[in-house]
């Protein structure tokens, strides 16, 4: 008795100590490549000779051009681009840019209309979202926050602050007078969030959106998925 009593006490204790790891367990951060100069030049190697694209900094709405960094080579970064087509991607000198690193990470789920936003891991806050409609679907893919815009009128229907995103509506090639940028922003119908309602961009509530301007970086990457 006193040895299955021992056995069982090994057990729990080994599955307490599972448990235990698995709350603990952190993601790493991920790697944010700011712009040092007016100018970065995009390369589509780390071999080729000119680059095939150079970028303004800042962007053309007034906001620091960041990288979030895909994968790192001496010298080298291998980046996603703010640019079309959604996913871009490119190389980019390390002398062009400052590193930095960024513990958070947002995950838009369409079907189940849910933003969630992690930390090292960790889950900080999760909101419902809503999301394209089926004529004008959010872009699922790997992306980051490109930029972020106070809004002249946090009572309109972006709420008070909407957040660039790197990826772009695979529908619309312009939109209110932009180049058809996906958005994260609040909204002035708190009533139509967890639907299909947008024209591609990620809808949540304006108290969400408030907390999350005063904790993302630009860079953040921004995960969406079916």
């Amino acid at each position: 008795m006193r040895a299955s009593l021992l056995i069982a006490a090994v057990v729990l204790a080994t599955a307490a100590a599972a448990s235990a790891r698995t709350v603990v367990q952190v993601s790493k951060p991920s790697v944010v490549a700011g712009a040092r100069y007016g100018t970065v030049a995009v390369y589509r190697s780390p071999s080729a000779k000119r680059p095939f694209l150079t970028l303004r900094n800042p962007n053309p709405d007034g906001a620091h051009l960041v990288f979030l960094v895909k994968d790192r080579r001496a010298g080298w970064e291998h980046v996603y681009l703010p640019t079309r087509p959604n996913g871009a991607t490119g190389w980019v000198k390390d002398r062009a840019v400052d590193l930095s690193l960024d513990p958070y990470r947002v995950t838009v789920a369409l079907r189940a209309h849910v933003l969630t936003v992690t930390k090292l891991g960790r889950v900080i806050l999760r909101a419902r979202a809503g999301v394209g409609r089926s004529v004008l679907p959010t872009p699922k893919g790997t992306y980051f926050v490109a930029e972020l815009l106070r809004q002249p009128n946090p009572s309109g229907s972006y709420g008070p602050f909407a957040f660039g995103l790197s990826a772009h509506s695979n529908v619309l090639e312009s939109f209110g007078g932009g180049p058809g940028q996906i958005g994260i922003h609040g909204t002035n119908e708190p009533g139509a969030l967890g639907t299909d309602v947008s024209h591609g961009c990620v809808r949540i509530s304006n108290g969400s959106i408030t907390v999350l301007a005063r904790l993302l970086p630009l860079g953040t990457p921004v995960v969406i998925k079916p």
